[in-house]
């Protein structure tokens, strides 16, 4: 009986490592590292195959969670850093957009009067499985000509999956917030005119990034730092200012 028993449990043994075999388990080292309490950096380190993106998602896709909402949850690839900086763009933004739209080389730009930004953000859902939403913060100055500080918290809607990102992992985004100046410069009273300007005006700042596809988490950023009054919609002001940027974003 005993030796009955002891075949039986090793037959329920065997079942049961078959079925575990089967599901799409960790690697053991990644379990292990985990276990031990290690965070993400360091679990990837120990298994560069638990830290990749998975079969079937884009480069740069780690970290994005497309079926709720995270934006509390631990830094995972998901949060980002952001240093840029550029030149005031003489032309306005319906000009760019719509009357005469023209690349950014052909801008008319000021030499003078410049601007450097730093940004926080985070992903903290993704739409359709293809619109990542991001929260942003973010403060910047401008110099020369314009001697003012700036600061927004807006929200960034960004376009992922074009069908070039196995070359360069490429996305599109655009934001709408809100971007509070410390003081109107002369140069937005000029713009505002007939208004007098206003320092709450709309954050509207659309960008593009570049990535390579074995580095997604290192993006070169192009951002048309604008903010204005919503074509007279959130004010008078419908002329703000806005700057032609580059600058690097790196997700951890």
């Amino acid at each position: 009986m005993l030796s009955a028993l002891s075949s039986r449990g090793t037959v329920r043994r065997v079942l049961a490592a078959a079925a575990l075999a089967a599901l799409p388990l960790a690697s053991p080292v990644a379990e292990a590292a985990e276990a031990a309490g290690a965070g993400p950096a360091a679990i990837a380190a120990a298994d560069p195959a638990a830290s990749a993106d998975g079969p079937g998602e884009a480069p740069g896709t780690r970290g994005r969670n497309p079926t709720g909402w995270r934006l509390f949850s631990p830094c995972a690839n998901n949060c980002a850093i952001a240093v840029y900086g550029g030149a005031f763009v003489q032309d306005s933004m319906a000009d760019l957009l719509f009357k005469d739209p023209k690349p950014p080389f052909a801008w008319d730009y000021r030499s003078d009067d410049v601007l450097l930004a730093v940004s926080a953000s985070r992903h903290a859902a993704t739409l359709a499985g293809r619109i990542d939403v991001e929260p942003e913060i973010g403060f910047a100055h401008r110099f020369g000509r314009q001697d003012e500080s700036e600061v927004w918290a807006a929200v960034y809607g960004r376009w992922r999956g074009f069908p070039w990102d196995h070359v360069v992992t490429t996305t599109f985004a655009a934001s709408t917030g809100l971007n509070y100046a410390f003081s109107i410069t002369e140069v937005e009273r000029y713009r505002a005119a007939p208004a007098d300007g206003e320092r709450l005006l709309h954050f509207f700042s659309p960008e593009i990034t570049l990535a390579l596809p074995s580095r997604p988490e290192v993006e070169l950023l192009f951002r048309f730092h604008h903010r204005s009054g919503v074509f007279g919609v959130l004010s008078d002001t419908r002329g703000g200012a806005h700057y032609g940027t580059v600058g690097l974003r790196v997700r951890f």
